[in-house]
Parts: C-alpha cells; sequence; structure tokens
C-alpha cells in the first residue's frame, strides 16, 4: 500500500466513514501503533478546519458519507454486534443488514404498523426466537410479556420504554424472564430493530404469526 493509501485510509478511519471491513484490516495492520496515529490524525484534521476556507467534499466522498446515512452502509457498524447477538459469521451478518433496504423483506404482522423479518440464529440462539423488527414512528408495540430473556439491539431510531427509560440507535436492551411492558417508538424516523427472545406473550396476538423462526 502506498503512503498516500495509507494516509486517506487513515482520515477516512477519523471520519468514520471507511467501511467496516476496511476499517478491521486497518485496525489489524496498525495494532497498537492505531491510536497514536489516529490521535494524531485527529489533531491535524481540527488544525486544517479552522485554517483552510470551505471547499466542497470530493463528490467521491460525498456520496459515500450520503450512502453512509440513507444506504445498506449505515448498518456497517452494526455487523460485528449483530454477528454477535444471533451467533453468525459477520459476512452473514452483512447480508442481513443489506436486505433491510429492500420492502419486500418485511412481513406484516398482527399489530397495526408493525412488521418482521424472521431469521435462524446460530447455534447459541437454539431455542429462541430471532429476526428484525421494524415499528413505524410514533408507534406504540403493545404490553407483552417475556417468557424468557430478551436482547435487542437498536438499529435505526429509539423508544421510550413504559418504566421511563429512553433506548437509542446503538443501544442494547436486556429484558428478563418474567417481565412485562410496552414501549412507543420516537416520532421522525422508523425504529428498527434485532430481537433474540426466549418466548413472548401478547394479549390478542397470535405468537405464530408475530415470532420469528426458531434456530
Amino acid at each position: 500500500m502506498t503512503a498516500a493509501n495509507h494516509d486517506a485510509r487513515l482520515v477516512e478511519y477519523a471520519l468514520g466513514t471507511l467501511p467496516a471491513d476496511e476499517r478491521a484490516e486497518l485496525e489489524r495492520e496498525l495494532g497498537t501503533r492505531l491510536q497514536a496515529e489516529l490521535r494524531a490524525t485527529r489533531e491535524a484534521l481540527t488544525a486544517l478546519s479552522s485554517s483552510l476556507p470551505l471547499q466542497p467534499p470530493p463528490s467521491a466522498l460525498r456520496e459515500r458519507l450520503l450512502a453512509s446515512v440513507h444506504g445498506p452502509a449505515r448498518f456497517s457498524p452494526f455487523i460485528d454486534r449483530l454477528a454477535r447477538l444471533i451467533d453468525v459469521a459477520a459476512e452473514r451478518a452483512r447480508e442481513l443488514l443489506a436486505s433491510l433496504e429492500h420492502p419486500g423483506t418485511w412481513l406484516a404482522s398482527p399489530g397495526a404498523n408493525i412488521h418482521l423479518v424472521h431469521l435462524v440464529g446460530g447455534p447459541a440462539c437454539a431455542g429462541a426466537d430471532v429476526g428484525f423488527v421494524r415499528v413505524t414512528a410514533g408507534t406504540t408495540f403493545p404490553h407483552h410479556r417475556h417468557l424468557g430473556e430478551e436482547h435487542v439491539l437498536v438499529l435505526q431510531g429509539g423508544y421510550r420504554d413504559s418504566d421511563g427509560s429512553h433506548v437509542g440507535t446503538g443501544d442494547h436492551a436486556d429484558m428478563p424472564a418474567d417481565s412485562a411492558h410496552e414501549f412507543t417508538a420516537d416520532p421522525g424516523q422508523d425504529l428498527i430493530y434485532a430481537v433474540v427472545v426466549h418466548g413472548v406473550e401478547i394479549p390478542g396476538f397470535d405468537m405464530d404469526a408475530v415470532l420469528p423462526r426458531r434456530g
């Protein structure tokens, strides 16, 4: 790799726009040197930002930034965390996250404004119901009881729990067995989360239609 390419990747790493696979590769290459180089790069960027006139970003960088906000790449930061949650390889987690951009991926549920994606998790998820859930912004997910533990990773949006707490993008939330609650998706953006749940009861719902298939 040329020095110029190396420096360019450090800049994108510092900005948070480097794809997850390239970020992981860069971290492996640099090891303990990474933090010092990254700190120096951030300091240089800060100094430049205060001394240089404003310039439009290169078209390629602009497109990557926009894609990270609106396209499949926006879920890239969750690849490793999703892989661990549902016990699959990182490449499989990447594929699953990319599929969320396709409307046909989502299935209707008995709940109004609630859609599902049924998944099969790895061995660590045996006996659990695994999948993605999308709740339209402002919608309340009805009161329900957890028969076993539930583990949630929020990928987009957030929600206000009935206990008053707020869970936002990137947060991991756990519910213990025999707990009960409801929650309301934040306004403005649909709530999307990954879930591993060991049994749940929702009054008035056909649970065979609601729950993801068990792995």
